[in-house]
């Protein structure tokens, strides 16, 4: 990936930047998320947490130095349970200044507060990483061994600071074309994501993570690999759950030059009958396209 051609900035400073993501929703009691949650980020914080430079949580306006004696916020989450009613969030990256918000990050975001409580993780590793593919998925099995994830993706995205809506729109109009002519990359914002995430798969990418339930739907793990074609792999993942991988590698794709990542399509296809209903996913707010582009957009592996 040439990076720059994917990378945001407004002088020195960088706006958006591409990364490699990993992102798992779950819906349920949030108590039960503690072991997977901290598990998340232990598997983080090892890889990457000599890295860190700023940190924020959902009460603060700003980004302050990162210490790793701040990690003690999300693993308190836990410890009372009257917390897990409300919206948690706290959040990490590598930039040079707290607004340089760049790759390894992550993201934890707890939503107790709704009728149908939901918790969506996400790592932020550098693209780079995508050529060392043995080592994501690695991460990938270790980060998500306890997490009681529904469904879930690894593949090349966008990131950027979310709490000015004015910068999130002006990225976004700067992405969508991006989007739309890769389609290997992902929306950058899960949270978005997980509005539609509970009623079925809202996104297939190079890893697809597909929890107990739609395992299950699917008609298990065997029948899935019995079904899946010769370049798409099916592996255990967590408890019950499976990871579909998609080639060798993540990749972009090109529409211009009719690579339209067809083993990512192949994924797609697979789980297809556990995807999200359409009135779901237009539903969802993809900034920077129109109602019809984001329709085709959300489907585009599905179809």
């Amino acid at each position: 990936m040439d990076e720059s051609r994917f990378t945001l900035k407004s002088g020195r400073h960088v706006q958006a930047a591409p990364c490699l993501e990993v992102q798992a929703f779950n819906f349920g009691a949030p108590a039960e998320n503690g072991p997977g949650l901290a598990r998340f980020l232990h598997a983080f914080i090892d890889a990457f947490g000599d890295q860190l430079r700023f940190y924020r949580t959902g009460d603060m306006k700003r980004y302050r130095p990162f210490a790793p004696k701040v990690l003690d916020g999300p693993n308190h989450w836990f410890a009372e349970p009257a917390l897990l009613n409300n919206l948690l969030g706290f959040m990490a990256h590598a930039g040079e200044t707290e607004r340089d918000v760049v790759p390894p990050a992550i993201k934890l975001t707890l939503m107790g507060n709704l009728q149908e409580p939901c918790a969506v993780l996400r790592m932020m590793l550098p693209p780079a990483l995508g050529d060392a593919p043995d080592a994501v998925l690695a991460l990938v099995s270790d980060a998500l061994a306890l997490f009681p994830f529904k469904s879930g993706h690894c593949g090349y995205s966008f990131m950027w600071e979310g709490t000015d809506p004015s910068l999130e729109e002006d990225v976004c109009d700067w992405a969508a074309p991006l989007l739309l002519r890769h389609p290997g990359l992902g929306y950058g914002e899960p949270v978005t994501l997980s509005n539609a995430a509970d009623s079925g798969v809202v996104a297939v990418s190079w890893l697809t993570f597909l929890g107990p339930e739609w395992v299950q739907a699917l008609g298990g793990a065997a029948a899935l690999a019995a079904r899946a074609p010769a370049e798409v792999s099916v592996r255990p993942l967590g408890q019950g759950g499976v990871m579909l991988r998609a080639g060798d590698a993540p990749q972009l794709g090109d529409v211009n030059r009719q690579d339209l990542l067809p083993a990512y399509r192949a994924v797609g296809h697979l789980v297809e009958p556990v995807r999200s209903p359409d009135d779901e996913l237009d539903d969802l707010d993809i900034m920077g396209m129109t109602d019809e582009q984001a329709h085709d957009w959300l489907l585009r592996f599905f179809v």
